[in-house]
């Protein structure tokens, strides 16, 4: 780790940072893709712990995997039905009737990829939690070896009910959970528990097990700002070129963009073919006007598949996706002022732009983490 005021921190102390454990939301292999996107949709979360149920004794549960929307993301684009549903939806105005990818399991997501390590001792260093965060693309990992009672005493007695996935609702419960979310009002976290009180763990017999996602990480490094003043002292364009591979030319490759006449599922496409959280809609002179994010695929549902064939504006509009004016930093912006405005503003990521509000790079939440190592 290059920042070496970080060095004595580990694990447990972004945990004790975070506050009290509690697993908010998990889900069952068993469970469909579509009631796993509903559970992120409701709760603004962007990743749930899988957990399988014993045949032998129903009781009992074990940690699968960590799933997170862009799996789901790229597990719905990749359907060979996806497409024809689609093109029905979008003449009949109706579903076909017919079983979609959204229908599968969440077991059958996990299986369908590359397996990367979720876990993490409490008594790893930070600079262990950042490689993992970075160099495996992890949104969230789970934490173990954690004595819960001595480590949250005043806490060890809590509550620890873990709430079940919605089940199907009819269409005036669905109208009216939709209403509810529209005036919903989000806590201190971009993700449901990141930066609240709570702490996610999952109790199987006296193991625990904790959960910390980037946005955690993030803010446990702004709290102690005070040890890293120089390392905050980077600028925006410092941190988008550290991603530059060594040797290369010093500038800034073109940034894939969308224009207001491509189509959602198109857009999706790219976003899986890129591996990136998300991308600027550009307008005919290349100015910013939105960003389309891999997480707004948590609103898709067996009867509004059709809406991802319309154009990317119209998709957000149709399933009430925010339509707002990105985070924006400009090349004299330091790493300080980036995490500040991450944090302050509830977002994953900050698009550098240049004089004429054309997107030149990306910085995200990893990419802040990437610049500690």
């Amino acid at each position: 780790m290059k920042t070496a005021a970080l060095e004595k921190y580990a694990v447990r102390d972004v945990l004790e940072y975070r506050g009290n454990p509690r697993l908010n939301y998990t889900i069952s292999d068993t469970n469909t893709v579509e009631e796993a996107l509903e559970l992120m949709d409701i709760h603004d979360i962007v990743s749930l712990p899988v957990f399988s149920r014993s045949k032998a004794n129903t009781a009992m549960e074990s940690f699968v995997d960590i799933v997170s929307a862009y799996d789901l993301r790229d597990y719905i684009i990749q359907s060979k039905d996806l497409e024809d549903e689609v093109q029905f939806q979008l003449l009949s105005g109706r579903p076909s009737g017919n079983p979609t990818v959204l229908q599968h399991s969440v077991g059958q997501v996990v299986q369908s990829r590359k397996h990367a390590s979720k876990q993490i001792s409490a008594s790893a260093s930070l600079e262990q939690l950042l490689q993992l965060f970075t160099s495996m693309g992890q949104h969230r990992v789970l934490v173990t070896d954690l004595d819960f009672g001595s480590a949250f005493p005043e806490k060890a007695d809590a509550d620890d009910a873990t709430p079940t996935v919605p089940q199907t609702q009819d269409k005036e419960k669905e109208k009216e959970k939709e209403n509810k979310k529209s005036t919903r009002q989000r806590g201190r976290s971009i993700d449901s528990g990141c930066s609240s009180s709570t702490v996610e763990y999952y109790e199987a017999g006296h193991v625990v097990v904790c959960g910390l996602t980037q946005y955690d990480v993030v803010r446990f490094i702004q709290h102690h700002n005070h040890e890293l003043w120089h390392s905050l002292d980077a600028s925006a364009m410092d941190i988008a070129m550290e991603r530059m591979p060594r040797g290369a030319a010093k500038q800034l490759p073109q940034i894939p963009h969308l224009s207001i006449r491509d189509s959602a599922l198109s857009a999706m496409k790219r976003l899986r073919d890129t591996q990136v959280s998300a991308l600027p809609v550009v307008d005919a002179d290349g100015k910013l006007i939105t960003e389309v994010a891999g997480t707004g695929i948590r609103r898709l549902r067996s009867y509004n598949v059709g809406m991802l064939g319309k154009p990317v504006l119209a998709f957000m509009f149709n399933l009430d996706l925010s339509v707002t004016h990105p985070y924006v930093v400009h090349e004299g912006f330091t790493l300080s002022q980036i995490m500040s405005g991450l944090l302050r503003m509830n977002c994953r990521r900050a698009w550098l732009v240049d004089q004429e509000a054309r997107p030149i790079s990306v910085i995200s939440l990893t990419n802040v983490l990437q610049h500690f190592l």
